[in-house]
């Protein structure tokens, strides 16, 4: 499907399961696969990448370190870099692939000096509020709306994303054709056990600390949960601004003999062995339409079906409606009565837990990153070839 293809990369290190996973999966299958990466935020790491790969062999590497001063200044540094580095590989790409609107831009004036034939945009974690700073969002929308109207294709986690757009004022009549294309999990590398070898009362959070993810509404419902069912545990892994003060309403809350806080933790593979041993894998975000949680695709659930475990998640993002529906999960409203109650019916009924966590592993196969980006990559090959734009 991608022998012979020429395909540059444009991305951020921020998001390096994406940037390694789209990498595992391409790099193998086509001619060069070139990747440039930006850190993002000071977490994002502070070089900048450069690395060209042939037949998935490394044959070149640069980096470029951040520049002292405010972001804006490296964000101008970045996009010019992709520019520089893309001229200077060498090769004409026939795909380029930018990850969120600035690496896209860079990428669409490859295209217009000829090095790259066709330009995929992603926006992993589109907002119709991006930043609180009106001239900020206003920009960051205009370069977004740009993009959507000059890329070849978009790669939207969901069906949503291009609905906030044309509430934003994108016309649907000139943005690029898309291809839904949602986050995934590694679900063949996951060491799921036996339904008798997971702790039946342990309830697992994933995921940063701050208010939407609905860590407070865990807490307080968790206070209840224990006076019915009182050897219940749960585990929050991540870390975050509000990671401190969680830790005080928990001890508030008196619950430091049931809670511990592992923090962030940097291993994937340890995040994920950590979440085998669980039951239930709680997502309860807070019904914020501003938030990337309700436009974009969530991770975090494909990762707790991955682990074999049956989700309780609110009607926020898009996928709490399919979890519903396959009976992988209970769908709630952001409520401590409603999270208390899924709690207690998946701890206190065996026969259902059973028959949820089979239907949360059989979910989990269809978004395992492969098959997405496989399909994905079919889908749009075929739009491309179906108006004759060859490469």
């Amino acid at each position: 499907m991608l022998k012979e293809t020429n395909i540059l990369f444009a991305t951020h290190t921020f998001i390096p399961l994406f940037l390694n996973v789209l990498k595992d999966f391409t790099s193998p299958k086509c001619n060069i696969f070139t990747v440039i990466s930006h850190p993002l935020i000071p977490v994002g790491g502070t070089q900048s990448k450069f690395s060209v790969y042939k037949k998935n062999k490394l044959k070149t590497y640069s980096t470029f370190y951040r520049m002292p001063g405010p972001y804006s200044l490296n964000f101008f540094k970045d996009f010019f870099l992709t520019i520089f580095w893309g001229l200077k590989s060498g090769f004409v790409y026939d795909i380029g692939i930018g990850v969120n609107n600035l690496n896209t831009l860079s990428l669409l004036v490859l295209k217009k000096l000829g090095r790259v034939k066709k330009v995929i945009f992603i926006n992993i974690d589109y907002t119709p509020s991006r930043y609180d700073n009106p001239i900020l969002n206003a920009l960051y929308q205009w370069f977004d709306k740009v993009c959507c109207y000059w890329a070849d294709v978009l790669w939207n986690g969901t069906s949503r994303t291009n609905q906030a757009r044309a509430k934003n004022g994108v016309d649907m009549k000139r943005i690029a054709h898309t291809v839904i294309m949602p986050d995934g999990s590694y679900f063949d590398h996951i060491k799921r056990l036996p339904i008798d070898k997971i702790d039946r009362k342990k309830l697992i959070f994933l995921g940063n600390m701050r208010p939407v993810m609905g860590v407070e509404l865990i807490l307080e419902s968790f206070k209840e949960v224990i006076k019915e069912i009182p050897d219940a545990k749960l585990v929050l892994i991540g870390g975050g601004l509000k990671l401190e003060e969680y830790k005080k309403l928990a001890s508030r809350l008196k619950l430091e003999k049931y809670v511990s806080f592992t923090g962030f933790i940097k291993k994937h593979e340890d995040v994920d062995d950590l979440l085998c041993t669980g039951a239930i894998g709680l997502a309860p975000f807070a019904p914020d339409k501003t938030s990337y949680e309700f436009y974009s695709d969530v991770g975090k659930p494909k990762v707790y079906l991955a682990a074999g475990m049956p989700i309780i998640i609110t009607r926020v993002p898009e996928i709490a409606e399919e979890i519903e529906k396959k009976r992988a999960g209970i769908a709630i409203n952001y409520s401590k009565k409603e999270l208390v109650y899924a709690i207690m019916k998946l701890l206190n009924n065996d026969k259902l837990y059973k028959e949820y966590r089979k239907n949360a592993i059989n979910l989990s196969k269809k978004y395992i990153w492969d098959n997405i980006f496989r399909d994905t990559f079919k889908k749009t090959l075929d739009f491309l070839k179906k108006n004759n734009e060859s490469f």
